[in-house]
């Protein structure tokens, strides 16, 4: 389906696609129908005194078309049909029908939450609020009139407080978020204090009114949250009485709404009775939730996902109860994976909760194997549900807790026997890096809200891919190759679809015919360091289907020794040639040669005994690991330097953000015939200065295949830069570079008049330059934080449209930048590609052919090709 037009917020538009689908007769497709409930909740918003002509027209179009209310249609599409047919939106005039409208929008913005997209939520919250702020409009006999109703809109807003009370307090595990901690307490406050002003009415009018027959269970939930975040000598009043209400629920009479109730009020019986914790409530819980579970109303991915998960809970804590009873375990593992399941028809995020929680679990019973798969099922719906979580705080929240799991379960999958746990391992780290990719790059409110159904459809693609492949390799059904085919050109339609939405071409999920693909003609190598040690998952060049990484294990390899080696680069970085750090009085030459022994020792030695014989490989190391210059190192302690040795001399290294990344890099990956060169003019020679240009310009005037032009000093501004962009194939930039690692959008490259950012080469999309050598000091440096720790100036290029990108990692002189470059060119001329050209430059230069030797990685090992 195109975009809605009420995206653009343009009314005109959205009465226009109104008309012309009110001219349509006779069925139409859900896509259209979706559509003219959009369009209609769009022309009711704000609401006015009168409904617009085609808002009513819409409703009489829509109510025909709805499905029927015998079962098969969904709660939303209930709710709905009933106040269309109602007429509540078209009787009465002003703050009357204001009221029924803001009713209406709340209601429907509730159901169509799902436990994704935020703004829904909070929209859903402002419009019940505005419910009640027009019934204070109303006559005091008119509203006397709306009591019971008005009773339910605050039931209704006191859910819907709950549920934002109940998201938010997790964000509160972010170390930064605690100062909100006030903030998010006071919609619990306010909840609880809407329920106790129905009570107190309801108890006033001496028996004469009944309470609204969700009241009981909102406050029981209200309650039990309270519960919890209460301590411990407070908590047991609120526990008991939510039990209470909860037993005292009335019993359905038959209509939908009071089935509804009555057996949510089940299911919230089920969650207070598993909070006591005793062993006779479990039992009782167990019971109610089998109940609630063969229920019609049951049956919608997103209340059905979240009942099996209370049952997984109470068999759990069962079997918690008794380490013993070996049937609870298992019961508990069916009703997480059924909840899982479950999940991925509609509910990404409830899938998410279950399996992680089964994964914690299985980890607390150590069984740390067992635990990381299911973690592994959790990443499969990431990138997904991050897609849909459009709050900023919920996507941190996601993004912190997989970050504090994703290392350590793909440590375990990497060390397992099984061959598919380290194929698994590897679809993890694709995973998390798209997500870390789409949110640093893309930044709130880009994906479409059509794209919903498409992101969850391809979350769901990807796990039943992961099952097929395994039949495919393990079954003797001849069927199972085909149906794996067939599964993967949908996920291929559908993952080409979304890039072509919305422009983040290079981080959708990946599944494993992409890992293959992307190792066609290079071994990936997949690094990561976890809390215990880290690993290593190397998939070799012209991996088919049926193969399987190989896993390295890297014990010396945790996320404190990243974080060491990294402060021996920066205190390195901060020093004057042959200048000594006060620290350990050792020069930058020195602690370079330190750091790439230390990168050989714990990292790379076990991987290149794996490399052996592999002439080109792509690394792809997760976090922090990627500022570090994993392609120098090698063996230089030896006092004679004909007795160092580094990796690159024997294998042509790159870097890459992931596979998607990768791919789209080679498709982009062209021939060079004009290159813009753009230099300031000779900066100073101190830390953050940049190399003369003057060589580099030597370097490319010497060229044959390509033309070169120039823009120097003035010249080169952001806009000038950009239309360059448009007119030449290659980009190098010998200038001064600005690196923002707290906010890796705002740093680029600085001009004339300004700075050209990464987030300005990301509005700016695809262009004519496909190659780009950015010669600054520094450009390779990503953000230190998540989600931002996957971004730098190279993956927003490769964003951007490039295929292949030379950055530097630390501050770059032109003693040295100028031997190195004119390898580099006279190689590329003579017909290598960028990676093989920086590699046979780095070698050259450090045996000293046809020029000066520098063995030392500190004078050639800034640079790193990223891409194709």
């Amino acid at each position: 389906m195109a975009d809605p037009p009420h995206a653009t917020g343009d009314r005109d538009a959205v009465r226009a696609r109104a008309r012309e689908l009110l001219a349509l007769t006779g069925p139409v497709g859900p896509d259209l129908l979706e559509e003219a409930v959009w369009l209609h909740d769009e022309l009711e918003d704000p609401p006015g005194d009168r409904p617009s002509a085609e808002a009513a027209a819409l409703r009489r179009w829509i109510l025909p078309r709805l499905p029927s209310a015998d079962g098969s249609a969904s709660v939303t599409h209930f709710l709905r049909r009933e106040m269309f047919a109602q007429g509540a939106l078209d009787t009465g005039s002003g703050p009357r029908r204001r009221m029924r409208v803001w009713d209406y929008l709340g209601t429907v913005r509730l159901m169509a939450y799902a436990g994704t997209d935020r703004a829904l939520l909070d929209s859903a919250v402002q419009a019940f609020r505005s419910c009640l702020s027009v019934a204070g409009e109303l006559p005091a006999a008119e509203r006397a009139g709306l009591t019971d109703h008005l009773d339910q809109v605050r039931c209704r807003l006191a859910a819907l407080l709950g549920m934002r009370y109940n998201q938010d307090r997790e964000i509160l595990l972010l170390p930064d978020r605690q100062r909100e901690r006030a903030v998010i307490r006071a919609d619990l406050a306010e909840a609880i204090a809407l329920t106790e002003q129905v009570g107190e009415r309801v108890r006033a009018a001496g028996g004469s009114r009944a309470l609204p027959i969700e009241w009981a269970g909102v406050r029981a939930q209200l309650l039990a949250y309270r519960w919890q975040d209460a301590p411990a000598q407070c908590r047991s009043d609120d526990i008991d009485e939510a039990v209470r209400l909860l037993e005292g629920a009335p019993p359905p009479t038959g209509d939908f709404a009071s089935d509804l109730a009555w057996w949510g009020s089940r299911s919230l019986l089920a969650n207070a009775l598993i909070a006591r914790g005793r062993r006779e409530d479990l039992r009782r819980a167990e019971q109610l939730v089998t109940e609630v579970l063969d229920r019609p109303e049951s049956q919608e991915p997103l209340v059905r996902t979240g009942i099996l998960q209370t049952l997984a809970t109470a068999h759990m804590l069962l079997a918690e109860l008794d380490r013993t009873d070996a049937a609870a375990a298992a019961a508990a593992a069916r009703a997480y994976e059924a909840a899982y399941r479950a999940g991925l028809q509609g509910n990404l995020r409830a899938s998410w909760d279950a399996a992680t929680q089964h994964a914690g679990w299985l980890r607390l019973r150590g069984r740390r194997l067992d635990s990381a798969r299911r973690y592994g099922e959790a990443f499969r719906v990431l990138p997904a549900l991050s897609r849909l979580q459009r709050d900023r705080g919920q996507k941190e929240q996601v993004l912190v807790q997989a970050a504090d799991v994703s290392a350590d379960c793909v440590r375990e999958l990497a060390r397992s026997t099984d061959p598919e746990d380290r194929a698994d391992a590897v679809l993890v780290l694709e995973s998390a890096r798209a997500v870390l990719l789409s949110e640093a790059l893309a930044g709130p409110g880009t994906a479409a809200a059509d794209d919903d159904q498409d992101a969850v459809r391809l979350a769901r693609l990807a796990g039943e891919l992961d099952a097929l492949r395994r039949a495919a390799l393990t079954s003797a059904d001849p069927d199972a190759r085909g149906r794996a085919e067939a599964a993967h050109r949908e996920y291929a339609f559908l993952a080409e679809r979304l890039r072509r939405r919305d422009g983040i071409a290079r981080s959708l999920p990946a599944v494993w015919q992409d890992v293959c693909t992307a190792a066609e003609s290079a071994a990936l190598v997949y690094l990561v360091a976890a809390t215990g040690g880290g690993a290593a998952l190397i998939v070799p060049a012209g991996a088919a289907a049926q193969d399987a990484p190989v896993g390295v294990d890297l014990p010396d390899l945790d996320r404190r020794t990243v974080r060491d080696l990294l402060a021996v680069l920066a205190e390195a970085d901060a020093l004057r040639p042959r200048e000594r750090s006060p620290r350990t009085g050792e020069t930058n030459s020195k602690l370079a040669r330190r750091l790439v022994e230390e990168l050989w020792h714990r990292v790379m030695r076990p991987v290149a005994a794996e490399l052996r014989g592999c002439g080109r490989a792509v690394l792809l190391p997760g976090g922090l690991l990627g500022m570090l210059p994993l392609h120098a190192a090698g063996l230089c302690a030896a006092p004679r330097v004909d007795d160092w040795w580094f990796l690159m001399e024997e294998t042509v290294l790159s870097y890459a953000p992931g596979v998607g990344v990768l791919t789209a890099a080679r498709r982009a990956a062209a021939t060079a015939p004009s290159l813009l060169l753009a230099t300031e003019p000779p900066p100073s020679d101190g830390p953050g200065g940049t190399p003369d240009a003057r060589d580099e310009l030597a370097a490319v005037r010497s060229l044959t295949r390509v033309r070169p032009q120039v823009l120097a000093g003035r010249e080169v501004t952001p806009e000038r830069l950009l239309r360059g962009l448009d007119e030449c194939d290659v980009l190098h930039f010998a200038g001064h570079a600005e690196s923002v690692p707290d906010a890796p959008l705002e740093s680029g490259l600085r001009c004339a008049g300004g700075r050209l950012s990464v987030r300005d080469l990301l509005a700016r999309g695809p262009g004519r330059a496909r190659t780009a050598l950015l010669c600054a000091c520094s450009t390779a440096r990503v953000g230190t934080e998540l989600p931002d720790e996957a971004v730098g100036l190279p993956s927003a290029l490769l964003q951007a449209g490039f295929g292949s990108v030379v950055s530097t990692q630390w501050t770059v002189f032109d003693n040295t930048t100028g031997p190195l470059l004119r390898h580099l060119y006279g190689r590329w001329d003579a017909g290598q590609d960028l990676a093989e050209a920086l590699t046979g430059a780095q070698r050259a230069v450090l045996r000293g052919l046809g020029g000066p030797v520098m063995a030392n990685p500190w004078d050639w090992g800034a640079f790193v090709h990223t891409g194709a």
